[in-house]
C-alpha cells in the first residue's frame, strides 16, 4: 500500500512518496548563503550535514519564497543525490493511495520535477519527482558537496 504525504506551499499542492520522506522538521533555522543556485533559497544544517531548501516557487512561476523559508514544515526528502528539503505550509498530511485518486502524466503534459497527480478531497497535489528536482535545481550545490561524487546532471 503506497502512502503520501500531501503538502502546500504557495498555492502549490505538491505529493511525495512516503518511503522518500526522511524527516520533518518544523520552523528550522535556515541559513542563507552567498552563491548558491537560484533554485536553493537556502540551507539547513541537519545531523553536521548541510542540506538545501529547495525554491519550489520556480516551479510554479510565483516569484520567489525567499520570505517563508524559516515559517512552516521542512520536508526533508531522499533523492539519488543526498537530502534535499522542501518547503510547505504548516497543513502536512499522510495519506494512502487508496484515498485518492492517481493521474500519470506522459509526454509533453508533464511539468517540470513532476511524474503525475494526486488527488484527494477534490484537491491536487503534483507528485514530485525527488531526484529530478535534486539534480536540476542544486546542480552547483551538489558538485561542491562531500560525499556525493561530485554529481552531475541526468542526460
Amino acid at each position: 500500500m503506497s502512502r503520501f504525504g500531501l503538502f502546500w506551499i504557495e498555492g502549490f499542492g505538491f505529493a511525495v512518496a512516503l518511503e522518500q520522506i526522511k524527516k520533518i522538521l518544523q520552523n528550522s533555522k535556515t541559513y542563507k548563503l552567498p552563491h548558491l543556485p537560484g533554485a536553493v533559497s537556502a540551507v539547513l544544517v541537519v545531523a553536521g550535514q548541510l542540506v538545501p531548501l529547495l525554491d519550489l516557487s520556480q516551479l510554479v512561476g510565483t516569484g520567489t519564497q525567499s520570505g517563508r523559508v524559516s515559517q512552516g514544515y521542512q520536508v526533508l526528502v531522499e533523492s539519488e543525490y543526498g537530502t534535499v528539503a522542501l518547503p510547505a505550509d504548516l497543513t502536512g498530511k499522510i495519506v494512502t493511495e487508496e484515498k485518492g485518486e492517481l493521474s500519470a502524466m506522459v509526454g509533453q503534459e508533464a511539468d517540470f520535477g513532476t511524474v503525475g497527480k494526486f488527488i484527494y478531497q477534490s484537491e491536487e497535489y503534483n507528485i514530485l519527482d525527488i531526484n529530478i528536482l535534486a539534480i536540476e535545481m542544486t546542480q552547483d550545490f551538489w558538485q561542491n558537496q562531500p560525499g556525493t561524487g561530485g554529481a552531475r546532471r541526468h542526460q
